[in-house]
């Protein structure tokens, strides 16, 4: 397990967090796999009821590691499994999945957050979807899910975006976390 994501079992929650403040916890092939095991195990875990993933104050996730990024695209290695793992991890996650939000989150910082159950996102909480902009496609069916979750009748009301994490204006004082 990567000492970039620190894995702990309270009761019924284990909590993920994201442990990577220098990059502001840009994703690492290492931190893919770590984050999809202790998803992965769970599900055979009784004892485990919920799941909590967090970053560090100020960052939830930045994104992909952008040097690891780049390597794979010249490599022609793609997103590569431990990505893919995750990502299937994520979909595939067979307890609630819960995110505390603050700082910024970025791409697949984004992304992950539309396959949670629930988001609580603070104040400082910045969301950002770069793809198109990029030059890439966006990950993890998030071009399917976020119409389903966004789209005016289809979704939520604007007070439950906020409480969500998929905010419409600022959050409500409950979400409100130091």
């Amino acid at each position: 397990m990567s000492d970039l994501v620190v894995i702990s079992d309270a009761g019924p929650i284990r909590t993920m967090r994201m442990n990577r403040p220098d990059k502001k916890n840009a994703l690492t092939s290492a931190m893919y796999d770590a984050l999809a095991g202790a998803i992965e195990s769970a599900g055979n875990a009784p004892d485990i009821r919920c799941l909590l993933i967090a970053g560090v104050p100020g960052a939830f996730s930045a994104g992909n590691d952008l040097q690891e990024f780049m390597q794979a695209a010249t490599t022609g290695e793609g997103l590569g499994t431990p990505v893919i793992r995750f990502l299937h991890a994520l979909a595939r996650c067979q307890r609630p999945l819960v995110a505390a939000v603050q700082g910024v989150a970025v791409g697949v910082g984004t992304t992950m957050l539309l396959h949670c159950d629930y988001v609580v996102a603070g104040t400082d909480a910045k969301f950002s979807t770069p793809f198109v902009g990029l030059g890439l496609v966006p990950e993890a069916a998030s071009s399917l899910i976020a119409p389903r979750l966004l789209a005016p009748g289809h979704g939520p009301p604007a007070r439950r975006y906020r409480c969500a994490g998929l905010r419409l204006g600022q959050c409500d004082r409950s979400a409100r976390r130091s």
